[in-house]
């Protein structure tokens, strides 16, 4: 597959995501705010699904807890969600649009669920 639009390949948030207004996986406390912060302020940046993540084709972890991608990762939904309810999508975002590979639109039906 294509890698640009494997890593945008999810549309709809995981029934956990962190993103969402209800149901979201827990946190340690600040870390969302952290990860939100992290995608408004460095928009070369990412945050890519824990379950492409955590998963059998996902990357490895070192010893010093490092993370080594696998390629098979893809941006989490609800963060795409959110970044286009902002009106801030990422670089990486703006390239997919640009080229065919995703589309804005693409996270309409999941803007409702996640926060604000």
């Amino acid at each position: 597959m294509n890698p640009i639009k494997q890593h945008y390949r999810l549309k709809k948030p995981c029934a956990n995501c962190p993103f969402l207004k209800e149901g979201a996986i827990p946190l340690s406390r600040g870390r969302l705010e952290g990860i939100i912060s992290t995608l408004i302020e460095d928009d070369h940046s990412t945050f890519q699904c824990h379950k492409t993540v955590h998963s059998k084709r996902g990357g490895n972890w070192d010893d010093e807890g490092n993370y080594e991608p696998s390629g098979h990762e893809s941006m989490c939904a609800g963060a795409a969600a959110y970044l286009m309810k902002k009106g801030r999508p990422t670089v990486g975002m703006r390239f997919a649009f640009a080229t065919g590979d995703a589309a804005p639109s693409d996270w309409d039906s999941a803007r409702e669920v996640v926060i604000d």
